[in-house]
């Protein structure tokens, strides 16, 4: 009966015409950033920065130009969607992002400028297209809130992580190769295609997308006042924005030290980091195809906060293997509870906000996680390289070095957020809708 409701609610998706022309351009969108993501860090690392000391800054410069626009940004593409034509927003959002990347041919194809001048130009171009990624986001969620009923969300929400995923699996693969023979331009091309495609699959398809009456009668910056008031009043939406900052900081740390865990505690070659990267994603696809199945039995509030407690048990036990095969198994399991939370989450904050605030309520979901994030990485290496660097200590039966040490605190993080949140978002969600519909089945 469950694989035939499951089936059942995955054919009614693909019968509502948004979501019909929405998933491939989301899929194709998604391939040319993967493609884009790796060559821009191989075109710096390899090309304008080799054999440099700065090397390693010039790569963190793309992480810097990506983030800086959610924190800047973000706030105001909320209210902006918002107040203004989703659906016109959605296509004018992905011809700038097309226009940015696009930008950047003339600069792989000619060498005679500065290298200062062309790593200003990458990172103006790589800004310009997270900024606009802002509003596309934004408009998105509208999208979705507007033409998927909320039976459905769940299973949207599953269909395109899992494809997303594919496309982590699939693209560098396609990336390297692509690069270091077809050339930069190729890559770049590639990306800027993919924004002018997905433009073009959502220009075809129409919806209510005109702003609300609420949102239009208040000026631009009581807007984003009332947003803000709206999120800071809801203790569901206080503790769910929290959990995933402070969740943050752990997965921050994380990302920034793994491929020091590969070579320093697995004591393995830094290119199988990838190996560890396909695990990660085939767990995050089980976990997504799992989490309709588990949101009917046991809801989106008991998943969110039991994916952060077994999130944080896995990751406490991966800190502490020494073997590759194990740390694979691992990195399968850790991701399955974090799918899940995060397939069943953004409906549960869709059912929790009235639709006119939707833009600028999500916002926060964006910016606070992402100062965390930069928090994280900052902390971390800066730790393991300068006040937990030679750390060798035997205790309860293990050794903890500097970057295990790391893992396992960021787990820790994992658990005590789930058992601090976890009274909070039950309390606040009992009277959900959530809830409500959970307990009438």
């Amino acid at each position: 009966m469950t694989e035939l409701a499951t089936d059942d609610a995955t054919v009614r998706l693909w019968r509502i015409p948004a979501w019909r022309y929405a998933f491939p351009a989301s899929v194709v969108s998604r391939l040319g950033d993967v493609v884009f993501d790796l060559t821009v860090v191989l075109w710096i690392s390899t090309d304008l920065a080799r054999g440099t000391s700065w090397a390693p800054a010039a790569v963190s410069g793309v992480m810097l130009a990506a983030a800086l626009p959610i924190l800047v940004v973000g706030p105001l593409a909320g209210a902006f969607v918002d107040r203004h034509d989703a659906h016109r927003t959605q296509v004018v959002s992905n011809l700038v992002q097309a226009a940015a990347i696009g930008s950047l041919l003339p600069l792989a194809a000619y060498d005679g400028l500065p290298t200062v001048l062309r790593l200003v130009w990458i990172y103006a171009a790589i800004a310009v297209t997270n900024g606009a990624g802002q509003f596309f986001l934004q408009a998105r969620l509208l999208m979705i809130a507007r033409t998927i009923p909320d039976r459905l969300r769940t299973s949207a929400f599953s269909v395109q992580g899992a494809a997303n995923n594919v496309v982590l699996i699939v693209g560098p693969p396609l990336a390297a190769p692509l690069l270091f023979t077809a050339g930069v331009g190729w890559a770049l091309a590639i990306n800027a295609v993919s924004f002018l495609v997905s433009s073009v699959l959502l220009g075809l398809v129409t919806w209510d997308s005109a702003p609300s009456t609420e949102a239009t009668g208040q000026s631009f910056w009581a807007s984003l006042g009332e947003g803000a008031r709206v999120l800071l009043g809801n203790p569901l939406l206080v503790s769910l924005t929290a959990a995933i900052s402070v969740a943050s900081l752990g997965t921050g740390a994380v990302n920034v030290l793994e491929v020091f865990f590969v070579t320093d505690v697995l004591h393995q070659r830094a290119a199988l980091l990838g190996f560890l990267n396909t695990a990660f994603a085939v767990g995050m696809i089980a976990g997504m195809a799992a989490a309709p199945w588990l949101e009917r039995r046991l809801g989106a509030p008991r998943i969110f906060v039991s994916g952060l407690l077994l999130a944080g048990l896995v990751m406490v036990a991966y800190s502490r293997t020494t073997s590759l095969p194990g740390a694979l198994i691992l990195y399968v399991v850790l991701a399955i509870p974090i799918a899940a939370l995060n397939t069943t989450f953004m409906p549960l904050f869709m059912r929790t906000v009235p639709e006119h605030l939707l833009g600028r309520t999500s916002v926060a979901l964006q910016v606070f996680p992402t100062i965390a994030d930069l928090m994280a990485i900052t902390a971390a290496g800066w730790l393991v390289s300068t006040a937990l660097r030679g750390l060798d200590v035997h205790a309860l039966g293990t050794t903890f070095g500097p970057v295990d040490t790391v893992f396992a605190v960021a787990g820790l993080l994992f658990v005590v957020t789930a058992l601090a949140v976890t009274r909070p978002v039950m309390r606040a969600a009992q009277s959900s809708e959530d809830v409500a519909l959970l307990d009438a089945g």
